[in-house]
Protein backbone atom coordinates (compact mmCIF):
# COMPACT_ATOMS: atom_id res chain seq x y z
CA UNK A 1 0.00 0.00 0.00
CA UNK A 2 1.38 3.07 -0.99
CA UNK A 3 2.08 6.33 1.45
CA UNK A 4 -0.67 8.47 1.54
CA UNK A 5 0.39 11.68 -0.68
CA UNK A 6 -0.13 15.18 1.21
CA UNK A 7 -1.01 18.42 -0.87
CA UNK A 8 -2.36 19.96 1.76
CA UNK A 9 0.20 22.13 3.44
CA UNK A 10 -1.52 25.48 3.24
CA UNK A 11 -4.19 24.23 5.85
CA UNK A 12 -1.27 22.52 8.28
CA UNK A 13 2.25 21.29 6.92
CA UNK A 14 3.34 17.75 9.04
CA UNK A 15 5.68 18.51 12.02
CA UNK A 16 9.42 17.98 10.94
CA UNK A 17 11.62 15.52 12.57
CA UNK A 18 14.14 18.51 13.70
CA UNK A 19 10.88 19.54 15.41
CA UNK A 20 9.76 16.67 16.78
CA UNK A 21 13.29 16.67 18.26
CA UNK A 22 13.36 19.99 19.64
CA UNK A 23 9.81 19.66 21.31
CA UNK A 24 10.63 16.16 23.38
CA UNK A 25 13.76 18.23 24.42
CA UNK A 26 12.02 20.80 25.80
CA UNK A 27 9.37 19.02 27.78
CA UNK A 28 11.97 17.24 29.22
CA UNK A 29 13.24 20.70 30.65
CA UNK A 30 10.74 21.12 33.54
CA UNK A 31 10.96 24.48 34.18
CA UNK A 32 8.40 27.42 34.07
CA UNK A 33 10.29 29.87 31.41
CA UNK A 34 8.99 32.89 33.96
CA UNK A 35 10.70 31.23 37.15
CA UNK A 36 14.34 32.68 38.28
CA UNK A 37 15.83 29.18 39.15
CA UNK A 38 17.96 27.07 37.45
CA UNK A 39 15.82 25.02 35.48
CA UNK A 40 13.34 28.06 35.03
CA UNK A 41 16.37 29.91 33.35
CA UNK A 42 16.84 27.01 30.96
CA UNK A 43 13.38 26.63 29.82
CA UNK A 44 13.70 30.79 29.40
CA UNK A 45 16.51 30.40 27.27
CA UNK A 46 14.87 28.17 25.08
CA UNK A 47 11.99 30.76 24.64
CA UNK A 48 14.54 33.25 23.65
CA UNK A 49 16.20 30.88 21.23
CA UNK A 50 12.98 30.75 19.67
CA UNK A 51 12.25 33.99 19.23
CA UNK A 52 15.62 34.52 17.85
CA UNK A 53 14.54 32.29 15.08
CA UNK A 54 11.30 33.18 14.66
CA UNK A 55 12.07 37.09 14.36
CA UNK A 56 15.04 36.29 11.85
CA UNK A 57 12.43 33.98 9.31
CA UNK A 58 10.00 37.07 9.56
CA UNK A 59 12.54 39.96 9.19
CA UNK A 60 11.85 41.70 12.34
CA UNK A 61 13.45 42.32 15.73
CA UNK A 62 12.78 39.28 17.77
CA UNK A 63 11.91 41.46 20.93
CA UNK A 64 9.28 42.96 18.89
CA UNK A 65 7.78 39.34 18.59
CA UNK A 66 4.95 38.32 20.73
CA UNK A 67 3.93 34.71 20.91
CA UNK A 68 0.97 33.93 20.75
CA UNK A 69 -1.72 30.41 20.95
CA UNK A 70 -2.44 30.85 16.77
CA UNK A 71 -2.17 33.46 13.90
CA UNK A 72 -5.99 33.86 14.68
CA UNK A 73 -5.26 35.38 18.11
CA UNK A 74 -2.22 37.47 16.38
CA UNK A 75 -4.62 39.03 14.12
CA UNK A 76 -7.66 39.66 16.61
CA UNK A 77 -4.90 41.28 19.02
CA UNK A 78 -3.56 43.76 15.94
CA UNK A 79 -7.05 44.40 15.64
CA UNK A 80 -8.22 45.21 18.89
CA UNK A 81 -5.22 47.32 19.61
CA UNK A 82 -6.15 49.84 17.18
CA UNK A 83 -9.47 49.83 17.67
CA UNK A 84 -8.58 50.54 21.81
CA UNK A 85 -6.21 53.34 19.95
CA UNK A 86 -8.97 55.12 18.86
CA UNK A 87 -10.06 53.59 14.83
CA UNK A 88 -13.26 54.08 14.46
CA UNK A 89 -13.54 52.59 10.40
CA UNK A 90 -10.84 49.85 9.23
CA UNK A 91 -10.43 48.62 5.34
CA UNK A 92 -10.48 44.76 5.03
CA UNK A 93 -9.11 43.41 1.99
CA UNK A 94 -11.80 40.80 0.50
CA UNK A 95 -9.33 38.08 0.37
CA UNK A 96 -8.46 38.05 3.74
CA UNK A 97 -8.82 35.06 6.12
CA UNK A 98 -12.20 34.66 7.76
CA UNK A 99 -10.16 35.61 11.02
CA UNK A 100 -9.14 39.00 9.90
CA UNK A 101 -12.55 39.96 8.11
CA UNK A 102 -14.76 38.58 11.44
CA UNK A 103 -12.58 40.38 14.16
CA UNK A 104 -13.18 43.30 12.34
CA UNK A 105 -16.93 43.14 11.80
CA UNK A 106 -16.97 42.05 15.89
CA UNK A 107 -14.40 44.68 16.86
CA UNK A 108 -17.28 47.45 16.49
CA UNK A 109 -15.54 49.91 13.78
CA UNK A 110 -17.33 50.57 10.65
CA UNK A 111 -15.93 47.96 7.94
CA UNK A 112 -15.30 48.77 4.34
CA UNK A 113 -13.98 45.73 2.65
CA UNK A 114 -11.48 46.54 -0.40
CA UNK A 115 -12.92 45.38 -4.13
CA UNK A 116 -10.70 42.31 -5.62
CA UNK A 117 -9.64 42.25 -9.29
CA UNK A 118 -10.33 39.28 -11.25
CA UNK A 119 -7.04 38.44 -10.82
CA UNK A 120 -6.65 37.99 -7.08
CA UNK A 121 -5.14 40.52 -6.38
CA UNK A 122 -6.41 43.46 -4.49
CA UNK A 123 -7.97 46.97 -6.16
CA UNK A 124 -5.03 49.34 -5.01
CA UNK A 125 -6.75 52.77 -6.99
CA UNK A 126 -9.88 52.18 -4.71
CA UNK A 127 -7.64 51.84 -1.50
CA UNK A 128 -5.58 55.31 -2.46
CA UNK A 129 -8.37 57.39 -3.27
CA UNK A 130 -10.58 55.95 -0.38
CA UNK A 131 -7.33 56.86 2.23
CA UNK A 132 -6.97 60.62 0.17
CA UNK A 133 -10.84 60.86 1.48
CA UNK A 134 -10.54 59.52 4.93
CA UNK A 135 -12.76 61.35 7.86
CA UNK A 136 -9.98 62.49 10.68
CA UNK A 137 -13.15 61.75 12.55
CA UNK A 138 -12.63 57.93 12.21
CA UNK A 139 -9.65 58.18 14.34
CA UNK A 140 -6.37 56.63 12.29
CA UNK A 141 -6.22 54.50 8.85
CA UNK A 142 -6.12 50.78 9.45
CA UNK A 143 -5.57 48.24 6.90
CA UNK A 144 -5.23 44.78 7.39
CA UNK A 145 -4.62 42.57 4.12
CA UNK A 146 -3.37 38.76 3.47
CA UNK A 147 0.23 38.69 1.98
CA UNK A 148 -0.69 36.02 0.14
CA UNK A 149 -4.05 34.42 0.38
CA UNK A 150 -4.56 30.80 1.22
CA UNK A 151 -6.80 29.65 -0.88
CA UNK A 152 -5.09 30.75 -4.71
CA UNK A 153 -2.03 31.61 -3.49
CA UNK A 154 -2.29 35.03 -5.18
CA UNK A 155 0.45 37.65 -3.83
CA UNK A 156 -0.81 41.07 -2.77
CA UNK A 157 1.74 44.25 -3.19
CA UNK A 158 1.92 44.56 -0.03
CA UNK A 159 4.82 47.46 0.15
CA UNK A 160 3.00 49.87 -1.82
CA UNK A 161 -0.14 49.24 0.29
CA UNK A 162 2.12 50.01 3.08
CA UNK A 163 3.59 53.38 1.58
CA UNK A 164 -0.18 54.60 0.81
CA UNK A 165 -1.06 54.09 4.45
CA UNK A 166 1.64 55.08 6.10
CA UNK A 167 1.42 58.54 3.74
CA UNK A 168 -1.73 59.45 5.76
CA UNK A 169 -0.04 58.02 9.08
CA UNK A 170 -2.34 55.18 9.40
CA UNK A 171 -1.53 51.26 10.49
CA UNK A 172 -1.64 47.79 8.88
CA UNK A 173 -1.77 44.69 9.99
CA UNK A 174 -0.24 41.85 7.48
CA UNK A 175 -1.07 38.35 7.77
CA UNK A 176 1.63 36.44 6.34
CA UNK A 177 0.67 33.52 7.76
CA UNK A 178 0.44 31.59 4.09
CA UNK A 179 4.00 33.50 3.33
CA UNK A 180 6.45 32.51 6.13
CA UNK A 181 8.66 30.11 4.75
CA UNK A 182 7.47 30.65 1.05
CA UNK A 183 8.74 33.86 0.04
CA UNK A 184 11.19 36.78 1.13
CA UNK A 185 10.04 38.46 4.02
CA UNK A 186 10.72 41.80 3.33
CA UNK A 187 7.62 43.78 4.62
CA UNK A 188 8.02 47.14 6.73
CA UNK A 189 4.58 47.15 8.65
CA UNK A 190 2.88 47.62 12.05
CA UNK A 191 1.62 44.42 12.55
CA UNK A 192 2.55 40.94 11.01
CA UNK A 193 1.23 38.16 12.02
CA UNK A 194 2.43 34.42 11.64
CA UNK A 195 1.41 30.69 12.36
CA UNK A 196 3.90 27.74 13.34
CA UNK A 197 2.32 24.40 11.97
CA UNK A 198 1.92 26.12 8.05
CA UNK A 199 5.85 25.32 8.21
CA UNK A 200 6.03 22.35 9.80
CA UNK A 201 5.94 23.66 13.15
CA UNK A 202 3.79 22.49 15.71
CA UNK A 203 -0.21 23.58 16.05
CA UNK A 204 -1.34 25.75 18.39
CA UNK A 205 1.58 28.20 18.44
CA UNK A 206 1.67 32.22 16.99
CA UNK A 207 3.37 35.57 16.76
CA UNK A 208 2.94 38.69 16.36
CA UNK A 209 5.27 41.76 15.28
CA UNK A 210 4.68 44.66 16.95
CA UNK A 211 6.16 47.95 15.94
CA UNK A 212 7.30 49.88 18.59
CA UNK A 213 5.21 52.63 16.93
CA UNK A 214 2.31 50.52 17.00
CA UNK A 215 -0.62 50.59 19.90
CA UNK A 216 -0.85 47.51 21.17
CA UNK A 217 -3.65 46.18 23.83
CA UNK A 218 -3.42 42.44 25.11
CA UNK A 219 -6.08 40.60 24.54
CA UNK A 220 -5.39 38.24 27.15
CA UNK A 221 -4.67 39.40 30.81
CA UNK A 222 -3.27 38.30 34.00
CA UNK A 223 -0.12 37.41 34.42
CA UNK A 224 2.94 39.18 33.63
CA UNK A 225 4.26 37.07 30.81
CA UNK A 226 5.61 38.55 27.65
CA UNK A 227 6.93 41.79 28.80
CA UNK A 228 3.35 42.02 30.12
CA UNK A 229 1.46 41.92 26.45
CA UNK A 230 -0.04 38.44 26.74
CA UNK A 231 -0.62 36.57 29.94
CA UNK A 232 -0.31 32.90 30.28
CA UNK A 233 2.03 30.34 30.70
CA UNK A 234 4.61 30.51 28.14
CA UNK A 235 4.71 26.97 25.70
CA UNK A 236 7.80 26.39 25.91
CA UNK A 237 7.91 23.39 24.01
CA UNK A 238 5.73 25.14 21.04
CA UNK A 239 7.93 27.91 20.74
CA UNK A 240 10.84 25.33 20.70
CA UNK A 241 9.40 23.87 18.22
CA UNK A 242 8.43 26.62 16.08
CA UNK A 243 12.13 28.34 16.32
CA UNK A 244 12.99 25.10 14.92
CA UNK A 245 10.98 25.17 11.79
CA UNK A 246 11.66 29.02 11.25
CA UNK A 247 15.45 27.93 11.41
CA UNK A 248 14.84 25.31 8.38
CA UNK A 249 12.25 27.07 6.91
CA UNK A 250 12.19 27.24 2.89
CA UNK A 251 10.97 29.25 0.18
CA UNK A 252 9.48 26.23 -1.49
CA UNK A 253 10.88 26.95 -4.78
CA UNK A 254 11.16 23.09 -5.92
CA UNK A 255 7.53 23.00 -5.72
CA UNK A 256 6.70 25.57 -7.93
CA UNK A 257 7.91 23.15 -11.35
CA UNK A 258 5.62 19.97 -9.11
CA UNK A 259 2.37 22.35 -9.19
CA UNK A 260 2.98 23.58 -12.55
CA UNK A 261 3.03 19.77 -14.21
CA UNK A 262 -0.34 19.50 -12.38
CA UNK A 263 -1.70 22.51 -13.45
CA UNK A 264 -0.72 21.45 -17.25
CA UNK A 265 -1.59 17.66 -16.70
CA UNK A 266 -5.41 19.32 -15.64
CA UNK A 267 -5.47 21.75 -18.84
CA UNK A 268 -5.03 18.36 -20.80
CA UNK A 269 -7.72 16.18 -19.17
CA UNK A 270 -10.15 18.88 -18.38
CA UNK A 271 -10.03 21.87 -21.09
CA UNK A 272 -13.17 23.39 -19.27
CA UNK A 273 -10.81 23.67 -15.98
CA UNK A 274 -10.16 26.87 -14.18
CA UNK A 275 -7.33 27.46 -12.45
CA UNK A 276 -7.86 30.59 -9.97
CA UNK A 277 -4.94 33.39 -10.14
CA UNK A 278 -3.21 31.42 -12.74
CA UNK A 279 -2.66 35.15 -14.54
CA UNK A 280 -0.86 36.44 -11.18
CA UNK A 281 2.07 36.36 -9.15
CA UNK A 282 1.13 33.05 -6.78
CA UNK A 283 2.92 30.84 -3.90
CA UNK A 284 5.23 28.33 -5.64
CA UNK A 285 3.01 25.72 -3.99
CA UNK A 286 -0.39 26.28 -4.48
CA UNK A 287 -3.18 25.68 -6.98
CA UNK A 288 -6.99 26.58 -6.86
CA UNK A 289 -9.14 24.78 -9.68
CA UNK A 290 -12.64 23.64 -10.25
CA UNK A 291 -14.68 22.04 -12.97
CA UNK A 292 -17.96 22.92 -13.88
CA UNK A 293 -19.88 19.53 -13.80
CA UNK A 294 -18.19 17.59 -10.79
CA UNK A 295 -18.85 18.59 -7.02
CA UNK A 296 -15.81 19.70 -5.10
CA UNK A 297 -16.68 17.98 -2.23
CA UNK A 298 -17.27 14.01 -4.47
CA UNK A 299 -13.57 15.06 -6.02
CA UNK A 300 -12.41 15.34 -2.69
CA UNK A 301 -13.37 12.43 -1.31
CA UNK A 302 -12.66 10.57 -4.26
CA UNK A 303 -9.08 11.16 -4.20
CA UNK A 304 -8.63 10.81 -0.48
CA UNK A 305 -9.96 7.19 -0.94
CA UNK A 306 -6.72 7.29 -3.69
CA UNK A 307 -4.80 8.32 -0.78
CA UNK A 308 -4.12 11.68 -1.60
CA UNK A 309 -5.15 14.84 0.65
CA UNK A 310 -6.01 17.73 -0.88
CA UNK A 311 -8.91 20.29 0.27
CA UNK A 312 -12.26 22.53 -0.45
CA UNK A 313 -10.78 25.90 -0.02
CA UNK A 314 -10.15 26.78 3.79
CA UNK A 315 -9.69 24.31 6.39
CA UNK A 316 -10.53 26.20 9.47
CA UNK A 317 -14.61 25.69 9.77
CA UNK A 318 -14.66 22.39 11.51
CA UNK A 319 -14.70 20.86 8.04
CA UNK A 320 -17.61 22.53 5.98
CA UNK A 321 -17.60 22.52 2.45
CA UNK A 322 -18.93 25.81 0.81
CA UNK A 323 -18.44 28.63 -1.62
CA UNK A 324 -14.98 29.80 -1.70
CA UNK A 325 -14.48 32.62 -0.34
CA UNK A 326 -11.59 33.67 -2.24
CA UNK A 327 -13.68 32.84 -5.86
CA UNK A 328 -16.65 34.97 -4.40
CA UNK A 329 -14.16 37.84 -4.14
CA UNK A 330 -13.08 37.75 -7.47
CA UNK A 331 -16.22 37.46 -9.01
CA UNK A 332 -15.77 34.42 -10.77
CA UNK A 333 -18.26 32.26 -8.67
CA UNK A 334 -19.94 31.20 -12.02
CA UNK A 335 -16.29 29.38 -13.26
CA UNK A 336 -16.97 27.60 -9.99
CA UNK A 337 -20.88 26.11 -10.26
CA UNK A 338 -19.84 23.14 -7.39
CA UNK A 339 -17.33 24.54 -5.13
CA UNK A 340 -13.20 24.32 -5.83
CA UNK A 341 -10.22 21.83 -5.38
CA UNK A 342 -7.33 23.33 -3.42
CA UNK A 343 -4.05 21.18 -3.55
CA UNK A 344 -0.96 22.87 -1.60
CA UNK A 345 2.40 21.02 -1.51
CA UNK A 346 5.19 21.65 0.72
CA UNK A 347 8.50 20.26 2.34
CA UNK A 348 7.61 16.29 1.52
CA UNK A 349 6.67 17.01 -1.94
CA UNK A 350 8.65 15.11 -4.82
CA UNK A 351 8.30 15.42 -8.41
CA UNK A 352 6.79 11.98 -9.07
CA UNK A 353 3.62 13.64 -6.95
CA UNK A 354 2.78 15.34 -10.10
CA UNK A 355 2.21 12.00 -12.08
CA UNK A 356 0.72 9.95 -8.94
CA UNK A 357 -2.20 12.83 -8.75
CA UNK A 358 -2.91 12.92 -12.32
CA UNK A 359 -3.25 9.30 -12.62
CA UNK A 360 -6.11 9.72 -9.54
CA UNK A 361 -7.44 12.19 -11.06
CA UNK A 362 -7.55 10.52 -14.29
CA UNK A 363 -9.48 7.65 -12.38
CA UNK A 364 -11.95 9.33 -10.64
CA UNK A 365 -12.85 11.76 -13.25
CA UNK A 366 -13.78 8.06 -15.14
CA UNK A 367 -15.81 7.33 -11.84
CA UNK A 368 -17.89 10.41 -12.03
CA UNK A 369 -18.79 10.33 -15.54
CA UNK A 370 -20.01 6.99 -15.41
CA UNK A 371 -22.03 8.00 -12.28
CA UNK A 372 -23.71 10.87 -14.44
CA UNK A 373 -24.25 8.88 -17.33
Amino acid sequence: MKPRLYLDHNASSPARPEVITAMVAALNTPGNASTPHGAGRAASKLVSDGREAVGLAMGVCAQDIVFMGSGTEAINTAIKSVVDNGTKRMLVSGMDHPAAIVAAEASGAKVDIIPTLSTGQMDLDWLAQTLADWDADDGAPFLTMSAANSETGVLQDVEKAADLVHAVKGYILVDAVQSLGKMPMLFIVDYLAVSAHKIGGPQGVGALYVSPDAPYSSLIIGGGQEKRRRAGTINVAGIAGFGAAAKIAENLSHTRAIRDAIEKGLKALEPHITIFGEGAERLPNTSLFAVPDVSSSTLMMGLDLEGISVSTGLACSSGKVGASRAVTAMGLADKAPHGAIRLSLGYTSQPEDAARFLNAWTKIRKIAIRGAA
